[in-house]
């Protein structure tokens, strides 16, 4: 599609084996979420001391925690744009 307008496709970003365990991590971490009247509540820090008390970190814990509540708050954002879209 890219070609047919006249762009050139860019190419993929390499593989990135710590960028998947954090996502991993992220996803497992996200199934302790709780909801209140449906509403997502952010991940705590106990949520993610439960994740690394059972499984080995692929970086040093500052940074595991930083990525983990930026992909938090990412994923938050979204549910908030798409309920106050909602409710409009």
């Amino acid at each position: 599609m890219r070609e047919k307008q006249g762009h050139k496709l860019l190419d993929p970003p390499a593989y990135s084996y710590t960028a998947n365990a954090l996502i991993e991590a992220y996803n497992v971490i996200s199934r302790s979420r709780r909801y209140e009247q449906g509403t997502p509540l952010t991940l705590s820090i106990a949520d993610l001391n439960a994740y690394c008390e059972q499984y080995e970190l692929p970086v040093e814990r500052y940074i595991f925690n930083a990525v983990i509540f930026d992909l938090d708050n990412r994923f938050i954002d979204e549910a908030y744009q798409k309920m106050s879209k909602k409710s409009a």
